[in-house]
């Protein structure tokens, strides 16, 4: 009778061992619908996430983008003026392209290869620079000299990116001589509602 009474209690405490480590059919039932939930709203939320992430890295393309050829334009506005002799004329003309807006367009002279002088356009070495707007690009040119004409060549590709604005004020002051103010708006042409504007002073040369 005794041995009886221990090979039960025995069963019993393996029977809520046993049960202590495992789940009954309610909890398994329970776990499987919250992870089936917790899976439809990752795979509901990665397109979004994906397409935020894109949009993110496209932004900053296209600042970068900006930024590189607004460099290029201020790297001449810091030397406009500067001549090693005597140099004669204006060194910084601003004005615009036919059908674009006013002040969207600038002509720079400096003595780049320091012979004394401003090498006019159409010599070999001409130390006139031109940016322009025109028809939704941003156009240069070495040896312009004006606004107008042809043999512009493009920085940025208008099939990627169009230039909704390009805008250049010259003021002067005491101290800081000649500033440039310079504007530059755009968006990609396939997702127009992408777009940057990047806004830059820039001290001119300081004779």
């Amino acid at each position: 009778m005794q041995r009886g009474q221990t090979y039960a209690r025995v069963s019993a405490m393996c029977v809520s061992h046993t049960r202590s480590h495992g789940f009954t059919l309610p909890e398994v039932l329970m776990a499987l619908s919250v992870g089936s939930m917790l899976m439809l709203s990752a795979a509901q939320l990665y397109p979004l996430l994906r397409q935020r992430s894109q949009s993110l890295s496209r932004h900053f393309q296209l600042d970068q983008l900006l930024r590189g050829t607004l460099f290029n334009i201020e790297k001449d506005l810091r030397r406009a003026g500067f001549c090693n002799g005597e140099c004669t004329g204006k060194a910084v003309i601003i004005g615009n392209s036919e059908g674009e807006r006013p002040n969207s367009c600038v002509i720079i002279a400096y003595d780049l290869n320091r012979n004394g002088r401003w090498d006019l356009p159409g010599s070999s070495e001409p130390d006139y620079f031109g940016y322009r707007l025109r028809q939704g690009g941003i156009e240069t040119q070495r040896g312009a000299e004006n606004c107008t004409g042809v043999g512009w060549e493009k920085l940025l590709d208008p099939s990627e990116v169009k230039v909704t604005e390009f805008n250049l004020a010259e003021s002067v002051s005491p101290r800081d001589g000649h500033v440039y103010s310079l504007i530059l708006s755009a968006n990609w042409s396939d997702v127009p509602n992408i777009h940057r504007r990047i806004e830059k002073r820039v001290a001119g040369y300081q004779q």
